[in-house]
This record gives structure tokens, sequence and C-alpha cells, in this order.
């Protein structure tokens, strides 16, 4: 197996590259970690080959590649020339997912692709953040400057995300901040409940490190988009659509409004305090609420009252017109007699 490597030389420098267990564990071996170039950002022609006929069948690591961050900010790993070949010299149908390191801290001492790269629009990843590696659909990530009181605005291109563009204004001068979208195949792990409504999809993202934090933030919104086509096979308005945000351990509901829409989906902007798992939804059912049997029969009695008033009025009126009638008949036979 061979494959080059190519990456931002002025974000990352390769520490090391060095053998995995994908050929070793099964048969001698001989790995070359290819030449190096870290002012060109690069890695040509690292392999490993099996010294004689025996095949692998498991998976396994063909590389370990440490890298050292230089500064924060967003550099691509793009492979190359990725050859693999059976005991015969006959190549094999494979399938390359290009990735994306996201530096948001430099005072690492290293950034290990094997465990803390992000995967891009080609899908995989995971662990970086705490969502499980098999519910991650597919990853974009994007990278601006933060200034204090100016607008940062992300925008994201990859088609099977629903979120177009994040933007918010910086609290302090706070550099070049990446942001990560997880697009979920399901509700995020990271979360105790699934979220209201019809789901339309779930995510997380994610802007900066730790140390940033919400705090950092201020006026931030997401535009997403909804299907058209989603919303008429599951018949829902679009005016029923929102998203929503896990925090404090419940799914909470973000001002949403409906901005545009084409043929093909219906498009939306939403305000958010922070950055978290989130949800795009429909909720059905029409707003208002609910009389229980309790607050009917409470009402029915309330007008019951009412008409009980009315009656002993129209009661007493009544025995009135009664005595000045008997009064008047006594009075007109006492003038008779």
């Amino acid at each position: 197996m061979q494959f080059d490597l190519y990456f931002d030389g002025s974000m990352l420098n390769v520490k090391s590259v060095s053998e995995g267990d994908l050929f070793s564990k099964t048969a001698t071996t001989f790995f070359n970690k290819g030449t190096i170039d870290n002012t060109a950002g690069s890695i040509i022609y690292s392999h490993g080959v099996i010294l004689g006929k025996e095949e692998v069948n498991n998976p396994g690591v063909l590389a370990t590649i440490v890298f050292e961050p230089l500064r924060e900010g967003t550099s691509d790993l793009n492979f190359a020339n990725v050859i693999i070949s059976n005991s015969s010299g006959s190549s094999v149908p494979i399938s390359v997912n290009d990735a994306v390191v996201i530096i948001s801290d430099t005072s690492s001492t290293g950034v290990n692709t094997g465990s803390s790269g992000s995967g891009s629009s080609g899908g995989g990843g995971g662990g970086a953040t705490g969502e499980a590696f098999d519910n991650i659909l597919v990853k974009d990530a994007s990278t601006s400057n933060v200034v204090a009181g100016e607008l940062s605005r992300y925008e994201f291109s990859e088609e099977r995300s629903p979120i177009g563009y994040i933007q918010f204004k910086g609290v302090s001068n706070a550099g070049q901040i990446s942001t990560l979208i997880e697009v979920l195949e399901g509700t995020s792990t990271l979360v105790g409940s699934q979220a209201p409504g019809v789901v339309y999809q779930n995510m997380n993202i994610w802007v900066g490190n730790a140390a940033f934090g919400d705090d950092n933030i201020e006026d931030a919104v997401i535009g997403f988009r909804v299907s058209k086509e989603w919303l008429f096979e599951n018949d829902i308005e679009a005016s029923n659509v929102a998203l929503y945000r896990y925090s404090d351990e419940k799914w909470n509901r973000l001002s949403t409004i409906i901005i545009e829409g084409d043929d093909q989906y219906s498009y939306f902007e939403a305000e958010t305090p922070g950055f978290s798992p989130f949800a795009i939804t429909a909720i059905t059912e029409k707003p208002g609420s609910t009389e229980t049997e309790d607050s009917v029969d409470e009402v029915s009695s309330e007008d019951a009252g009412i008409n009980d008033n009315d009656d002993q009025a129209l009661s007493q009126n009544m025995v009135l017109v009664i005595f000045i009638v008997f009064m008047f008949l006594a009075i007109k036979r006492g003038r008779g007699s």
C-alpha cells in the first residue's frame, strides 16, 4: 500500500511517520515513511509492503502521522496516489476520504491524525468532540477572524449539511477561530433525549475550543435550509419549522424566521445564545392552550353561578310584581266597598 499526503505547511509540521499494524501483525514487512517536505506541505511516496505472499483480511492502521501545530486555523489533509495491491500485484478497489484538521490550541505537543483529525465532506471522523464515530454522517469546517465588535461569518458548502452559514459578533479579539459542523445520522449521543416534533436533521455545531466559550460571542445566528420535498412528504408547513438547541439538559426552541425559498429548499435563520447539539424540527400541533376536563367543569360552574344570580334576581322581581298587583286589587276592592 502506498500514499501521498498534502497539508498546509504554514499550519502543520510533520513530526514523525511510523508504521502501523495493518501488515506488521500478519507478516514480515518493509516500511518507508516517504519524503517529508514541511515547507511544501507534503509526504510523498509513503508505503508499506508485506515480504511474502501473506494477505491481510482484517482492518488496521498502515501508518501513524504526528503533526506539530504551528498556529490556530484549519488545514485540509488530502490524499493522492493511494494504491493497494494484493499478493499478485493487482490493484484492489478502494475508497479514499480526505480530512480536515482544526487547530484551536497550539499549546499541545502534537496532533495525531489517528485520534484527533476531523473528517471532511468525505465523511468519517469522530472522537475529538465526544460524538460517537458511527453517528457522524459528514463534517464541514470553516475558519474566520474574530474581532471585538465586528461580524464574523462562516459559510459552508457541504451538500449533505443543511447549514449554510453561521455568524456572530466577537466580544474580544480572538484571532482565527474555526467552526465545525457534525451532521448526524440520528440524535446526538451527547444529549439525554430526542428533540421534539418531526426531526429533519440532527447536528452538532462547535465554535472554537472549550476555552473560547459562548461568552465570547453575541448576536449569533444560524442560517439553514429544509427540503421542500421533505415538507411536502410530511405534510408540514414551512412556518412550523424551528431550530432547537440542547442546553441545560433540555431542548430549547430558538427564535426562527423564514428568509426565502427556491424550487428545492426553504431557507431559515435562527438566533442562538451559544453552540452545542442542535436539531431542525417541525412542530405539527397548532399552538394554544388545551383545556382539561377539570378546567371545563370549572368554567361551566362559573357560568352556572351567573345564571343562578340572574334567576334569583328574576324571582325577586316576580315577587315584587305579584305584591304590587295584590295591593292594587286590595285597594280597588276597598274603594268599591
